[in-house]
């Protein structure tokens, strides 16, 4: 079991749904504010300062700061962030995917505090205002590529490309920026994104680390159909009579079925030897069950 299998057992209150939903909706009502006539914006941007003299609120409200001042790009990104985030729920958990926000919100303000220190009396503290959660939504993207390597993602819309390369070109975009605003002179912005880059690789890193992650080996997609006929016929003689079950579907890990949690989504492991189901919230972050595979019950590894 990984640490945040036992932190989930502990904080089941991280499980409230779309909380990237609300995040965007900050960020639109940010996007509406800066364009408002007033200094509204500067009441809820990232100061250290002003935070150290009690305008504590700042520690959340920065993350209404925009990324882009161009309506059809704030469009884009609420868009993305969005389908992105729902799409991981599915996959790897909703408290996950929860975890990983909040767990960057906090490292970014503590990043926020050591570019102010470092930089403190040298002209850059007004860029420090900049910070926002951008470079932390998108390491959503990362997370999604580094589990379905394989899958292909429109580049730009446009580029068909497999998930295992988009993470590296995702990262190179990333020091493009910086590289970017060095060149054009802009060295004190350029220094705040790399803090805000270094801020959501960490979050990152933190994130596989207590997530036990470990790259599988791939299953052959005639050992997945064997094992779903295999369920399918267990199932059958299970629940053919009707007797002692009212359910379809229940996770392996958790005892949670469909008729009790009609909202969760159940599916089979294809790394499990045997007919194992799993909720959305347990079927990447169980340990398999099999003979000796990496992370599988045989090898005790969690």
């Amino acid at each position: 079991m990984s640490v945040l299998d036992r932190l989930e057992q502990k904080m089941t209150f991280l499980r409230y749904p779309r909380l990237m939903l609300y995040f965007i909706i900050a960020y639109a009502i940010g996007f509406v504010l800066q364009r408002l006539p007033g200094d509204l914006m500067n009441y809820l941007v990232f100061s250290p300062q002003l935070i150290l003299q009690g305008q504590v609120w700042r520690l959340i409200t920065f993350i209404m700061v925009p990324s882009s001042d161009q309506i059809f790009l704030a469009l884009i990104t609420c868009f993305v962030y969005f389908s992105i985030s729902n799409a991981l729920e599915q996959v790897i958990g909703r408290w996950r995917v929860n975890f990983f926000l909040i767990s960057g919100i906090v490292i970014e303000v503590l990043f926020g505090f050591l570019y102010y220190f470092v930089f403190d009396g040298l002209g850059a503290i007004f860029f420090v205002t900049s910070l926002n959660p951008y470079y932390l939504y998108a390491m959503l993207f990362v997370i999604f590529a580094m589990i379905y390597p394989d899958a292909r993602f429109l580049f730009m819309f446009i580029i068909p490309i497999r998930g295992k390369w988009m993470v590296f070109i995702t990262l190179a975009m990333y020091a493009l920026d910086v590289v970017s605003a060095f060149s054009r002179g802009y060295a004190e912005y350029a220094w705040i994104l790399v803090f805000m880059i270094a801020a959501a690789i960490v979050t990152l890193i933190l994130f596989l680390l207590l997530s036990g992650y470990r790259p599988g080996k791939k299953t052959s997609g005639r050992s997945k159909v064997v094992r779903m006929n295999s369920y399918a016929k267990n199932s059958a003689r299970q629940g053919a009579s009707g007797f002692g079950r009212d359910y379809r579907h229940k996770c392996a890990l958790c005892g949670r079925t469909d008729r009790s949690n009609p909202e969760l989504d159940f599916r089979y492991c294809s790394k499990c030897q045997g007919a194992y189901e799993y909720c959305s919230d347990h079927l990447y972050t169980h340990i398999h069950v099999g003979s000796g595979a990496p992370g599988s019950a045989d090898s005790h590894e969690s």
